[in-house]
């Protein structure tokens, strides 16, 4: 249980990076089309704050919450508003985990028919889908002259490290 407390603290450090890059975007190029993600920075952040709902929701028993659209979260403060909302579900739901939490299957409503998976699958979809769609985030900001920061685990494990020795 610890790994997946520990999973969710990179995924809000990978996108609390992510979205500090996109916030120093032009608007045009955070929201520029491209044929990957999402089809861009916005649309894909959009999506992942998104995907973090819809999964806290079926946690909790709400298996038919639709993901998000880029209409309802138009800029970077609304998106961080939302993930700031959407973590604190997280945060009290990882606080309580157990194996048997762990073990419990959630129901989630997708595309009109129901799929079912482990408490602990879900809880780990979120760090590698984040991380997959990261990498196309990466890609759009390389194809624009621009540098997205080294989100990678290891990366992290080291800065938590380093301040741990000071």
């Amino acid at each position: 249980m610890q790994t997946a407390r520990d999973a969710h603290t990179w995924l809000r450090w990978l996108t609390g990076r992510t979205l500090d890059a996109a916030a120093a975007l032009p608007d045009a190029d955070y929201r520029r089309e491209f044929p990957i993600g999402m089809g861009s920075v916005h649309a894909t952040l959009v999506h992942l704050v998104g995907a973090e709902n819809v999964w806290i929701s079926a946690l909790g028993g709400d298996s038919a919450v639709a993901i998000m659209r880029s209409e309802e979260l138009p800029d970077i403060a609304s998106i961080r508003v939302a993930f700031t909302k959407v973590r604190a579900r997280w945060d009290s739901y990882l606080a309580r985990i157990t194996p048997a939490e762990c073990e419990r299957v959630v129901l989630r409503i997708r595309d009109g028919r129901e799929v079912r998976q482990s408490a602990a699958d879900v809880i780990m979809q979120l760090p590698t889908h984040a991380l997959y769609h990261n990498a196309q985030i990466s890609f759009m900001f390389r194809s624009m002259g621009h540098a997205l920061p080294d989100s990678s685990w290891i990366i992290w494990g080291r800065e938590r490290l380093a301040s741990a020795m000071q």
